[in-house]
């Protein structure tokens, strides 16, 4: 009895943690948005791009307000701690970036060598479209990163264990994008995966720098460079393609994307697997403390 009054008391530590913080990003989103609503509409028919930057750089601010003031005033720690260490940075962004290279790459080169992806003469191409939609997609990254592996995962990871930290946040990582599959089981369980993936590569680095390189580098070069529909989102290039998806849509993901198909489910897994392995000496580590703390 007595543990199980504790299981109660750790998991309301928990709980009410993460509902005020969704409570305070609520709060700041309701502030910011409404009054700027229909006029954010208007502009997504006008400049889809400019329309990304104003909604994702305000997503951005707002849950960097609400995890300030979590740490701030609930867990009394400094900012920084979230996650958003100076040292090595760049190193860490670039490494990341190298890996969703290698990560994007398998995936396309797999889809041409079944023909199922094909390569196009593209046109409509604009320096400017793409240096917009980068710099909306690094924001929208940094946003979900922040939301992934930030105060939600530290807290639960402190109060609890991380692999019911890595579950539950890649689990609020699909939930997060609820809206694209439309009905869909594969892309859940793949954006599932990929939470997993930015979470391991957060544990790796104790920074956010390494899967925001992960994460921007598959977007970026998946929908703006290479004009392919991502998370359900398509002429994220500005009508600009350098490749058509063919059938089969259980492989190529169907209207979801790449993303939502089998093969990206085989390289999500691969570099799970290769990064695990790198690093195996961490993990045996973190499983030994768990075991330990059991």
């Amino acid at each position: 009895m007595p543990l199980f009054i504790s299981g109660l008391k750790t998991t309301w530590k928990i709980l009410w943690r993460i509902i005020v913080f969704y409570l305070t990003w609520a709060a700041f989103l309701t502030v910011i948005f409404v009054p700027f609503g229909s006029g954010i509409s208007k502009l997504f028919t006008v400049s889809p791009v400019d329309a990304r930057l104003f909604s994702d750089s305000i997503t951005v601010i707002t849950i960097v307000a609400a995890t300030w003031i979590m740490t701030r005033f609930i867990d009394r720690r400094p900012f920084i701690t979230i996650g958003l260490v100076v040292d090595h940075f760049l190193r860490d962004f670039l490494i990341g970036a190298s890996i969703g290279c290698c990560w994007l790459g398998a995936s396309v080169g797999t889809a041409l060598v079944f023909r199922w992806v094909m390569p196009v003469s593209p046109t409509g191409f604009s320096w400017l479209v793409l240096t917009g939609s980068a710099i909306a997609m690094l924001f929208n990254v940094f946003a979900q990163e922040l939301l992934l592996c930030g105060f939600i995962f530290q807290t639960i990871r402190n109060r609890s264990n991380v692999i019911i930290a890595v579950v539950i946040s890649a689990a609020l990582f699909s939930t997060y994008h609820a809206g694209a599959f439309k009905g869909e089981w594969l892309p859940v369980v793949n954006v599932f995966i990929a939470g997993i993936l930015f979470c391991l590569a957060y544990i790796i680095s104790g920074n956010l720098w390494f899967p925001i390189g992960i994460h921007f580098t598959w977007d970026v070069l998946l929908g703006p460079v290479l004009g392919l529909t991502e998370s359900g989102k398509i002429g994220l290039g500005g009508g600009w393609k350098m490749f058509v998806v063919n059938n089969p849509n259980l492989y190529t993901g169907g209207s979801f994307g790449l993303e939502g198909g089998l093969i990206v489910t085989l390289t999500t897994v691969t570099i799970i697997v290769f990064i695990c392995f790198l690093n195996r000496k961490k993990y045996k580590d973190c499983f030994s403390k768990l075991i330990s703390y059991n």
